[in-house]
């Protein structure tokens, strides 16, 4: 806080919204950029149609979850306090111009049709819930009730989780090298707790039931690290992955270490539905039976939409750690083979 010859102008201010136009027109916003020190641009998110997409990585989707609540953070924000409106307090508050490279603000810009507000956002209060800001066009600074989480990693900003496949949902996994070497594992159903080797070698033995049990988590959160349109990428040395769900999804997909990168691609699909279309209709289901089963294939039709609109075209870089354990050879589930 600042004391009074300092040039304070702090005073209470009771349910006063700090953006009252924009919390009026929020579900109209339609561009957001964030803006770090040094006037680095972080990551300019753009509105197209229902979707929002991330403008430096060629349009790929946004993290949707941060950004809504960036958005009705700033739409709920209640003035607490005035502050200081003397540029030479700013920088104690993080609300200071962004252009030094030293600068403890972070610069939203938000985006109605061409009408844009500048919010400076500085540094959260000690001793309470709120956090210092600053219009960009205003010399006042103000306090406000609550705290925004406005990151500077850019990362942040994009739907970073590619797919997220829990090991129970999982049926099959086979992993076939460009070499021919492949792994098949499989289970009966979901009740079955391991996963069985097909092609065991006669006279080998598994490494640990952990080990082939793996496979089965390779989908489960798979994050990127980085992504782009797919192009320019030579997958006829990559290893090719199918995973078959319990649900009769299909995920296939490519992996392939380029220089210092490990990257895939994956698609989606039902197989089953094919075969379900094909089959007469069996009288001796009652409606509501035939219903359910409509409904259940319906479902899965759309998650497999749902991961092919996210997914294809779209060529992700992963871990290496990520990268070897889908990658998996025969030898690397079996016990080394006894000296004679």
């Amino acid at each position: 806080m600042l004391a009074p010859d300092e040039g304070s102008i702090e005073k209470s201010v009771v349910d006063v919204l700090f953006l009252p136009e924009i919390s009026k027109q929020i579900n109209d916003v339609d561009r957001v950029e964030i803006i770090s020190a040094g006037n680095e641009t972080v990551a300019t998110l753009v509105r197209t149609g229902a979707r929002w997409q991330f403008e430096q990585m060629s349009g790929y989707p946004a993290n949707w979850v941060k950004l809504q609540d960036l958005l009705a953070g700033l739409a709920q924000a209640l003035v607490v306090y005035l502050k200081t409106d003397k540029s030479k307090y700013y920088a104690r508050l993080g609300v200071e111009d962004i252009a030094a490279t030293d600068a403890g603000s972070v610069l939203v810009r938000i985006s109605i049709g061409d009408q844009t507000t500048g919010i400076l956002v500085g540094r959260r209060a000690k001793g309470s819930q709120g956090q210092y800001m600053r219009l960009q066009d205003s010399a006042a600074s103000v306090l406000v009730d609550r705290k925004l989480d406005v990151s500077t990693v850019q990362m942040d900003w994009v739907d970073s989780k590619i797919i997220d496949i829990s090991a129970s949902e999982v049926a099959q996994v086979e992993i076939i090298h460009p070499q021919g070497e492949r792994v098949f594992v499989i289970r009966i159903s979901a009740d079955q707790t391991d996963f069985d080797v097909v092609g065991l070698p006669q006279g080998r033995e598994i490494k640990t039931s952990w080990a082939v049990n793996s496979l089965g988590s390779v989908f489960s959160m798979l994050n990127m690290e980085t992504v782009k349109p797919e192009g320019g990428v030579d997958w006829s040395d990559a290893v090719k992955m199918r995973l078959l769900m319990f649900s009769g999804i299909e995920i296939m997909a490519d992996m392939l270490e380029a220089g210092d990168e490990y990257l895939v691609r994956l698609r989606a699909g039902f197989p089953a539905a094919d075969v379900l279309k094909s089959q007469p209709e069996d009288d001796k289901k009652s409606v509501e039976q035939q219903d359910i089963e409509k409904r259940a294939a319906n479902d899965v039709a759309k998650k497999v939409e749902d991961i092919n609109q996210k997914a294809v075209g779209w060529v992700y870089g992963i871990t290496k750690q990520k990268y070897e354990a889908m990658v998996k050879k025969p030898e690397d589930l079996l016990k080394p083979l006894e000296s004679p």
